[in-house]
């Protein structure tokens, strides 16, 4: 028997818990449900930053005078409630998912769960009212990372008064945005590492800070592993977030590659850090009160490149009701090339280095955007649940990859393509749910160009199935 089939049996039949204290990056319609509730002013908490602690939703849910909810968010509410419910449940249980495609996945958006073009994932979780566990193992069929067995989603974690420290390989999403987020995203796999979270985003009722609101902070510590120019370099990063009034989120985050060993002498060794500053504003009602809740959300992140910002990102978000469902709907454009300098737009700075020249990226994936840099991305999206067994996403996009029109050696660094790409897409993801247990997931994603010049699109099109079943 081998290995790693040890591995997966002792977590079949092993006692698990499916609770967890935070709410991960593969859930899109719950972020939806999250974020309408925000948005009417009944979660209060900061909302953009992942994990997400339940800690802070589930009190803001209590606390909520359910008679003063309109009617047509109840439904959320509850929604959001019963989710909250079941990850604190104490009933045991274990999850087994497996996926195919004929494509790897080149773009990774929030909610996306699958990678390679086939993989098994088995899982099991526990929590206890200081502690929490997940182990969870994945066998992958030829990823263009060469790391066929792997271990993301693993974690040991305990509540030290109202922090949470945690230790493993947690996926990480910064910012409002819901396509890719510019400074860190769910795009690369996650590294090793330990962080520190707030659990409750209580406010300060005292002092001189009191007008910051509800406030959230983590930070964490990890290490890059893979294949690069500097080995083994630390990677950390430190965000906060604040709600000075119900309307506004604002965040202010930070990211750093340091030390590491260099195969030859270099006389600089100074850190990459990255700053990056988000906001998300509930728009007001200008019309009626029956205008749907609307998000303006904005990043921006710099690189210390001449002074000048690196990346930008720029959204709007709503919500409407339709055919009896409730939609969200969003626009997002992205743009990761460098801003210009004199006039002169200059190539190959964003998430490029000159001491870490592997760049701003791990495991052949960019930690930021999913586009890596001199990209420039027009996405629509809208997605809703169509039945209490069903839910729907669709996307569009234009995309115009590595605009760099020069050639460069960097360009062979960019994890996308090596070479400009200016493509339409359209993604159609189906999910179906079987029983309280079982669900099914259908994907399809088609391009009129060929993107990725890595060698995980050997087609256009990319139709994908998925299945999972708690046990």
């Amino acid at each position: 028997m081998t290995k790693i089939t040890t591995s997966f049996l002792i977590l079949l039949f092993s006692f698990a818990l499916s609770a967890e204290p935070w709410i991960n990056t593969d859930n899109t319609y719950l972020r939806s449900d999250i974020e309408t509730l925000a948005d009417i002013g009944v979660i209060k908490v900061p909302i953009t930053t992942y994990p997400l602690m339940w800690s802070g939703i589930i009190k803001d849910l209590e606390s909520a005078d359910i008679s003063s909810i309109p009617f047509e968010y109840k439904q959320t509410y509850w929604r959001v409630k019963k989710a909250g419910k079941a990850a604190f449940s104490l009933q045991a249980q274990r999850k087994l998912s497996a996926s195919f495609s004929n494509n790897e996945q080149i773009f990774r958006s929030f909610g996306d769960s699958h990678r390679g073009r086939a993989e098994i994932t088995a899982s099991a979780a526990n929590m206890s009212k200081r502690f929490a566990w997940n182990v969870q193992v994945s066998r992958v069929n030829n990823p263009q990372d060469g790391d066929k067995t792997r271990y993301d989603g693993s974690y040991v974690a305990f509540i030290l008064d109202n922090w949470i420290v945690t230790a493993g390989k947690v996926e990480k999403w910064w910012g409002p945005s819901w396509d890719t987020a510019n400074l860190l995203s769910n795009n690369a796999r996650p590294p090793l590492g330990v962080s520190l979270t707030r659990n409750y985003s209580n406010r300060l009722d005292e002092g001189i800070f009191s007008w910051l609101g509800d406030w959230s902070a983590t930070g964490f510590v990890s290490q890059l592993d893979d294949n690069r120019v500097i080995k083994n370099p630390i990677f950390s990063g430190l965000s906060i977030s604040l709600k000075p009034i119900d309307s506004l989120e604002t965040s202010i985050r930070i990211t750093s590659l340091s030390g590491g060993k260099a195969n030859t002498f270099i006389a600089d060794f100074d850190s990459k850090r990255t700053t990056g500053i988000d906001l998300r504003w509930r728009l007001p009602e200008l019309v009626s009160k029956n205008i749907a809740p609307t998000n303006l959300y904005f990043s921006i992140t710099d690189e210390g490149q001449q002074g000048s910002y690196a990346t930008k990102q720029i959204g709007l978000s709503s919500r409407f009701n339709f055919l009896n469902t409730s939609w969200r709907v969003y626009i997002e454009h992205t743009d990761t090339r460098a801003a210009k300098n004199n006039g002169i737009r200059e190539f190959n700075q964003t998430y490029e280095d000159g001491v870490y020249r592997t760049g701003y990226r791990y495991n052949k994936r960019a930690i930021g955007s999913s586009f890596d840099n001199d990209s420039k991305v027009l996405s629509l999206g809208l997605m809703g649940n169509i039945s209490r067994y069903q839910s729907l996403s669709i996307k569009l996009q234009n995309l115009k990859i590595n605009q760099n029109t020069i050639a460069s050696p960097l360009d062979n660094l960019h994890t996308v393509s090596s070479k400009p790409v200016n493509a339409s897409r359209i993604l159609v993801d189906w999910k179906y749910r079987v029983s309280r247990n079982h669900q099914f997931e259908v994907g399809f994603d088609y391009s009129d160009k060929l993107i990725d010049t890595a060698g995980r699109q050997d087609e256009r099109a990319r139709i994908s199935l998925s299945w999972s079943y708690l046990l």
